[in-house]
């Protein structure tokens, strides 16, 4: 459910930070499909990635962010709970509850930066094979009260969800895309000026080849040295399996390259293309077709 996204909003919770900005009633994100109700007396700020929805009434706050997973995927994360980093988790209290066909919901309890949370949670997969909604109310344990799963229940309610159609995009990526090797290449090198000191570096690489008949070819190497007196040392990575790939939609409304792997493990890529160069994930990588350079679609 977007560990990251929550561990945020609750920091920013916590840390009494929030400038309540007056957005109120239907929200809407078409290039998600997604729209909802802000409940009477409460009121919305966007963050970085999450909606935040809190009252002049109620302690605690109300978060929305968006998802990739199905249902099960859902009720997997929630039975084996959400860590974070500082002192930061958030487990099953109570039975996990089956709302809808594709909607779970459950209370929570645990600890955000040290400090108790109970929180009541709700998973929502998208009918239409788009980004889903996670809503989850929270706020210290003793203040917690029956309010908090009535105002999430009322959000839920007025979820609306509507197929996106991005199809002639998806369609130019991946005509762009098919049949062409993407490399990443990063390395750094670090000499001594002293004797006896200490001088190393790292070299890393990526290369995904994506053939157009459905399957790609990923391998990832990298090499970390050092030397010096009385140091030396060598560790190199590995290779990662094939599956197949597709151009669908981030969580965050961008454009992806999602790669399947056979394996289960799923790897996406917010794509950008600006100035003749393409992007994954904010990081360069050359799009080559031809010779030495051409994919291995074979």
């Amino acid at each position: 459910m977007t560990p990251k996204l929550v561990y945020t909003a609750l920091c920013y919770f916590f840390a009494g930070t929030l400038l309540w900005s007056q957005k109120t009633g239907k929200i809407e994100y078409e290039q998600l499909g997604i729209s909802m109700e802000v409940p009477t007396g409460w009121v919305a700020q966007e963050g970085d990635g999450f909606l935040l929805i809190g009252s002049q009434t109620v302690p605690g706050f109300i978060t929305l962010t968006t998802h990739n997973y199905d249902i099960e995927q859902l009720r997997s994360e929630a039975i084996s709970g959400m860590q974070f980093d500082q002192g930061s988790s958030l487990f099953l209290s109570e039975d996990l509850q089956n709302i809808a066909p594709k909607a779970i919901n459950g209370i929570f309890s645990g600890t955000m930066e040290y400090q108790s949370v109970k929180a009541y949670i709700i998973g929502v997969e998208n009918p239409y094979e788009g980004v889903g909604v996670t809503i989850i109310a929270a706020t210290q344990p003793q203040l917690f009260s029956s309010v908090h799963k009535e105002v999430a229940d009322q959000i839920y309610a007025s979820l609306d969800f509507k197929k996106v159609n991005r199809e002639n995009e998806f369609n130019q990526w991946k005509e762009f895309l098919s049949n062409v090797k993407l490399t990443y290449m990063d390395s750094y090198y670090s000499s001594s000026y002293t004797s006896g000191g200490v001088s190393g570096g790292y070299s890393s690489e990526r290369v995904i080849d994506i053939c157009e008949r459905g399957f790609f070819r990923y391998n990832s190497s990298s090499n970390v040295s050092a030397s010096g007196s009385g140091i030396s040392g060598y560790d190199s990575g590995g290779n990662a399996g094939d599956g197949n790939w597709t151009i669908g939609i981030g969580s965050d409304g961008s454009t992806n390259l999602i790669l399947n792997f056979n394996n289960g493990e799923q790897y996406r890529y917010a794509l950008e293309y600006r100035e003749e160069k393409l992007y994954l994930n904010g990081d360069r990588f050359f799009r080559t077709n031809s010779g030495e350079y051409a994919p291995n679609c074979f």
